[in-house]
C-alpha cells in the first residue's frame, strides 16, 4: 500500500534529531537502531518509483506493482526473489511490519526524540500513556509504522501536550514489550523519566 512507502521516507527523515550522548547520560539512539539488521537489508531493497511515466491507474496500484519502469520489473523481481530467499523469504514488505526487535536494549536507558500519540489522561488533559513515533501524524492521519518503530511510553507525572506536531525528547528505561490497542501493536516501552520538546 502507498501509505508504507511514505511512512519509510518520513521515520527516515525524523532521523536528524539523533546526537551522541556522553558516556554517563542516557544513550540517545535514532530509530533505526531499533530495527533488526535483517530489517534494515530488507528496506534497502525497497524498489524506487517512479512517477513520472505512470498513468492514474498505475499511481493507483499498491507499490509491488508499480515499484520500477516495466523494463526494469523483471530485473527487479529476480533481484527481490534471490534475496528473500536468502533471508528466509522475508521482504521488504515485511519489514514494513516487523516485530523483530534488538534484545540489547532491553532495559537499558534512552533518549529518543519522536511524536506523541496520546492513549491515557486524566479529567485536566495530563497524558499518562502514550505512543512515541518517529513522524507526526502516525497512528492517526495515516496507518501506524512497523511495532518496531513505536515505543509505548508510560509517564505518571503526565505530559500537557499542546500541539500534536510538536516532537519531544523522551528519556527514560527502554524495554522489550508487546502492547496493543486499537491504535496500533507496539513491541517496545518505555518508563519515561524526562519530557522535554525537541530543540536543535
Amino acid at each position: 500500500m502507498p501509505w508504507k512507502i511514505v511512512s519509510v521516507v518520513l521515520f527516515s527523515l525524523s532521523l536528524v534529531w539523533t546526537t551522541s550522548a556522553g558516556a554517563d547520560s542516557p544513550l540517545t539512539i535514532e530509530w533505526t537502531d531499533l530495527m533488526s539488521e535483517e530489517d534494515l537489508r530488507l528496506l534497502e531493497t525497497m524498489p524506487v518509483t517512479d512517477h513520472g511515466d505512470m498513468s492514474d491507474e498505475e499511481l493507483a496500484q499498491d507499490p509491488p506493482s508499480r515499484g520500477l519502469r516495466a523494463g526494469n520489473r523483471d530485473l527487479a523481481g529476480d533481484v527481490e526473489n534471490a534475496i528473500a530467499q536468502a533471508m528466509k523469504e522475508r521482504t521488504w514488505e515485511d519489514a514494513l511490519e516487523s516485530t523483530q526487535t534488538r534484545p540489547e536494549f532491553d532495559d537499558t536507558e534512552v533518549r529518543l526524540a519522536g511524536f506523541v500519540v496520546p492513549l491515557e489522561f486524566d479529567d485536566e488533559m495530563n497524558i499518562s500513556e502514550f505512543f512515541l513515533v518517529p513522524y507526526f501524524g502516525a497512528c492517526i492521519h495515516v496507518p501506524p509504522p512497523p511495532p518496531n518503530q513505536i515505543i509505548f511510553v508510560r509517564y505518571p507525572e503526565g505530559l500537557q501536550l499542546d500541539e500534536l506536531y510538536t516532537p519531544y525528547w523522551v528519556t527514560g528505561t527502554l524495554n522489550i514489550e508487546t502492547v496493543e490497542n486499537e491504535t496500533a501493536l507496539a513491541v517496545y516501552s518505555m518508563d519515561a523519566g524526562e519530557i522535554v520538546e525537541y530543540e536543535e
